[in-house]
């Protein structure tokens, strides 16, 4: 009895040792994991637009991976230009097991922009369309501003239209002004940044009323005649004239109607005559003009125009 229990006991210690036997077997044959040698990145650190080469090289591994990149081969390098600081991780596996290993590349956001402290420069500055209650203020700037018109009867001006659109082409429309007046002005632009730029002193007037009287041209023509003088028996005067007929197409009549002869050598204007007929004009009547002047060789075109008593601009339609 006591032999058997001995060798039961043997049966115990060998199945043992057979297990231990067969544990140390099994691990003594799987591989180890990979081994990380190598991966960073130089420099680790950037401005936006610079690069940074990414470097790894594996011992061991069967497949290697960088997020963001992908498959890649156990060594090799790759450059970068992330936009902004990024985290990239490595991943190395083979039979054995897995390891990683994360690189962060430190992106440098661009320095603000330098502070603008210089104004808008203004230049050609204009008034255009002058009516008789309004204007158009034109002027330009070098960068994109606001529009601002300051003006009024006096350089205290007083009144202001503005435009907030950033533009480099201004055109301010003033209204509501009073007809035949002088107007003084000047004009601002801010950019921005907040800087704001003042032109000088400029002033326009605006257009005297229309007459509420109206004329047709039956006739019109000018050119050159000669005339004698009892003083000046022997030689000629020559004159420059414009001769024609209207006829009234208001429903007023006409007390009087200044005309102006102008004389014009080319677009500048050389001298002028006035004549006003001053016998009343009844809606239809036609009145006769003739007005001359002492010639002028450099005068190639002369034209008239007409105005109502009180100075007012009369419209005339061709016949």
């Amino acid at each position: 009895m006591a032999g058997m229990k001995t060798k039961l006991r043997w049966y115990i210690v060998l199945l043992a040792c057979l297990a231990l036997l067969s544990v140390y077997s099994f691990i003594s044959c799987r591989p180890a994991p990979p081994a990380i040698i190598l991966f960073s990145a130089t420099p680790s650190e950037i401005n936006l637009g610079q690069s940074t080469t990414l470097k790894w090289d594996i011992k061991d591994a069967a497949s290697v991976t960088i997020d963001g990149i992908g498959e890649v081969d156990v060594t090799g390098s790759v450059e970068l230009s992330p936009a902004k600081t990024i985290a990239y991780t490595l991943t190395a596996t083979n039979a054995g097991g897995t390891v990683s290993k994360s690189v962060v590349i430190y992106v440098n956001p661009p320095p603000p922009p330098p502070t603008d402290t210089t104004p808008p420069v203004i230049k050609n500055v204009s008034a255009l369309s002058e009516t008789e209650t309004g204007a158009v203020i034109t002027w330009a700037t070098n960068e994109p501003g606001s529009s601002q018109v300051e003006y009024g009867k006096t350089t205290e001006y007083g009144l202001t239209a503005t435009s907030d659109e950033l533009t480099t082409a201004h055109s301010i429309t003033l209204s509501g002004l009073e007809s035949n007046t002088d107007y003084r002005y000047r004009v601002k632009s801010k950019d921005k940044a907040g800087n704001e730029a003042s032109s000088a002193d400029y002033s326009f007037a605006t257009a005297v009323p229309k007459s509420e009287y109206s004329l047709e041209l039956q006739s019109l023509e000018w050119g050159r005649r000669t005339g004698g003088s009892s003083l000046i028996p022997i030689e000629e005067i020559k004159y420059l004239f414009i001769k024609g007929s209207l006829r009234n197409t208001s429903r007023g009549s006409l007390r009087g109607v200044i005309c102006t002869m102008n004389c014009w050598s080319g677009d500048t204007l050389v001298k002028y005559e006035i004549y006003v007929h001053r016998s009343p004009t009844l809606p239809g009547q036609v009145f006769n003009l003739d007005i001359q002047t002492d010639d002028d060789p450099t005068v190639d075109n002369v034209t008239v125009d007409f105005a109502d008593s009180l100075g007012r601009e009369i419209e005339v339609t061709q016949k």
